[in-house]
């Protein structure tokens, strides 16, 4: 038979994996949404290296971003300056930003990181990692971005803004 000891030490561990286990889960919350790019990026000088791809000197982009989670949401304009940028002439290539989201709710509200894309024939596939400020301070984003196959443009393919999908994660900042 099962002592009378034995089993308060399995309820007192069921007790502590139900007080440990969600405080973990708890600061991750799956998050998705959607960036969507409005105009065309404004690119500066460039030149042409040895293997013929272009590297730009500077580029700025602006958008919207909309971040949705269980108990957590973000809605804003997004600025990004691609601080590398490089392209051969069938668009393969990889773009490094540094980027700002602003909440529309609350300018003093933002997410401020940066990010890698790279593009293979023009789709883009993104990792990005952006630090909460404001309302949003002790928070970190990390998401990927990746091209919509069903609706990367809205009007027509030369000028219609690119329609991103955003996944990933809303946690606190890990303590150093």
């Amino acid at each position: 038979m099962i002592s009378q000891n034995h089993i308060k030490k399995v309820i007192l561990s069921l007790i502590v994996v139900s007080l440990i286990v969600p405080s973990i889960f708890a600061e991750r919350i799956p998050v998705d949404g959607w960036a969507k790019s409005i105009g065309k990026a404004q690119f500066g000088d460039s030149w042409k290296d040895s293997g013929q791809r272009t590297h730009y000197v500077s580029a700025k982009s602006i958008g919207e971003i909309s971040i949705y989670g269980e108990s957590f949401g973000f809605k804003g304009k997004s600025e990004s300056e691609w601080s590398l940028s490089f392209h051969d002439k069938h668009i393969n290539g990889r773009i490094i930003s540094k980027t700002t989201w602003t909440s529309e709710k609350n300018p003093s509200s933002k997410f401020r990181g940066h990010g890698i894309c790279d593009l293979t024939a023009g789709a883009a596939t993104c990792v990005s990692w952006l630090k909460g400020y404001g309302e949003y301070d002790g928070k970190i984003l990390e998401l990927t971005r990746n091209e919509s196959a069903s609706a990367s443009r809205e009007n027509d393919d030369s000028s219609g803004p690119n329609l991103y999908k955003l996944e990933g994660i809303v946690m606190d900042e890990p303590e150093p």
